[in-house]
């Protein structure tokens, strides 16, 4: 993409990559609230439903650094707007499925354009962007992201509480389709000037079945069984892929991620702590509407505009964070917003059956208010660490590390709260929603417990910041 001067259209580019990035948000925020409805439609337990979102995230995660990489053959418009057509076709298929079997199929097929969306949004809005104003940019990618969850809550509530789960599916349809026709206006037509390298696909394909491996290694976590010999043969597979991928790059003359960007510890770091804080933030808001719907009764029209009102706040924290970025530097501003996010967690491990719905609203403004404040400001850490020209490249493995974040939240918070809650009696299994027969204490000390453990997941992210924060400003 030829951008150095050559964007006349440049606010609309933005608003377009801001746009797609928000039809992704908005769709995860409607699945995220609609798993009950859906457990409960298709009698199903937590631990099965929450498949909806892990199969989805396998093939995002495992293919985001491939179209990373391929855009820079075929062109980021091209990767752009078919990973949107794909993410939109997926939601439709999704719609009229009645078997959960086929509505997990789909939601892989639907990781697939979620990768090549999310692939290149962040690197071409970096590319855009001057260093100084990055920040701020970022600030709007983190805006879109979390409004656009927060309004999917919203939107979805009122489609489950007068419709069926179908609709949170449909909805994304004309949403996309107008995500594309802006990409196809006002996205500048690129001249593509391939690599003189070959893609390494075989490489592609090592990574893609490593974090398949991974993913499905670290899954069984969330069931009260805990099967330890499946648990440790996919952890060892992983570890074999992984150690495999590493050689194969090594020995490879254009690999597919040069490892020695690793060689930077900051880099490194950062990229870690983007991981921790991603695990946490998504831990603690896929536990969220089943705390309000199994501890407070509340109905999911109602949970959908908690969680909506709460998340208003990122309305300005995220753009001031990307201000504040630009102005002070991103490693104060990333401190503080874990800092916040601690504050957060522990006031989550105070969420019982007598707790006030004005608490509710604050603890879930705090939380919404760390991801606003946080985000753009890690976002821009990792991109001033990167080499020159392998934005593109660091940018993907940024959102590899954030995406492999999201699935390992659901499973870690998920497993301690099905843990916790099986010392009462019931043992859990896969089929039915077991959740609905446990007495209301029960329930209250399995999300205390999965808080805590984000508590402590949370000092340990608050003191990797402050490690990081010895590094050269990136000003």
């Amino acid at each position: 993409m030829d951008v150095d001067g050559k964007i006349s259209n440049r606010s609309l580019v933005n608003l377009t990559i801001v746009s797609g990035m928000f039809l992704w948000s908005f769709s995860a925020g409607m699945v995220n609230l609609s798993l009950p409805t859906i457990a409960q439609y298709f009698d199903i337990g937590s631990a099965t439903v929450s498949w909806v979102i892990v199969c989805h995230f396998i093939t995002l995660v495992g293919l985001i650094l491939f179209f990373g990489r391929l855009a820079y053959y075929v062109g980021h418009k091209t990767i752009f707007m078919w990973g949107v057509f794909i993410f939109i076709l997926a939601s439709f298929f999704c719609s009229i499925s009645s078997k959960i079997e086929h509505i997990l199929i789909l939601r892989a097929i639907q990781g697939i354009g979620s990768a090549m969306l999310l692939s290149v949004t962040p690197a071409i809005l970096s590319k855009i962007s001057s260093s100084k104003s990055r920040g701020k940019a970022f600030g709007y990618i983190s805006l879109a992201t979390t409004l656009g969850l927060s309004i999917g809550y919203l939107v979805g509530g009122t489609i489950l509480e007068y419709a069926s789960w179908n609709w949170i599916f449909i909805v994304n349809v004309p949403i996309g389709i107008i995500v594309l026709l802006m990409a196809q206006k006002f996205m500048p037509k690129e001249t593509i000037v391939p690599p003189n390298d070959k893609l390494d696909k075989k490489g592609a394909i090592i990574l893609f079945l490593f974090f398949l491996a991974l993913i499905l290694a670290i899954e069984p976590m969330r069931t009260v069984e805990f099967p330890i010999m499946t648990i440790s043969v996919g952890l060892t597979i992983s570890i074999i892929l992984g150690l495999t991928f590493i050689f194969w790059e090594l020995r490879h003359p254009y690999p597919l991620i040069d490892l020695k960007l690793f060689l930077n510890p900051y880099l490194t770091l950062t990229v870690l702590i983007a991981f921790l804080t991603t695990l946490v933030l998504t831990g603690t808001i896929f536990l969220v509407p089943f705390y309000l719907d199994l501890v407070m009764s509340y109905s999911t029209e109602l949970a959908g505009l908690i969680i909506f009102m709460a998340t208003l706040v990122i309305l300005v924290g995220g753009p001031l964070s990307g201000r504040l970025s630009d102005k002070f530097g991103a490693k104060k501003i990333n401190i503080l917003g874990v800092f916040i996010l601690l504050i957060a967690l522990v006031l989550f491990t105070f969420f019982n059956q007598t707790v006030s719905l004005t608490f509710i609203l604050i603890v879930l403004a705090l939380r919404a208010l760390s991801d606003g404040v946080s985000n753009p400001a890690n976002s821009k850490l990792v991109i001033s660490y990167s080499p020159p020209g392998m934005e593109y490249t660091v940018s993907s493995l940024l959102n590899a590390a954030r995406y492999l974040g999201v699935v390992t939240g659901v499973v870690v918070f998920e497993a301690v709260f099905n843990k916790t809650i099986s010392q009462y009696g019931q043992a859990l299994t896969a089929h039915g929603s077991i959740e609905k027969t446990l007495p209301v204490g029960a329930l209250v000390n399995g999300f205390q417990t999965a808080f805590y453990i984000g508590v402590i997941l949370t000092v340990v992210i608050l003191i990797l910041t402050f490690l990081g924060s010895r590094a050269p400003d990136e000003n």
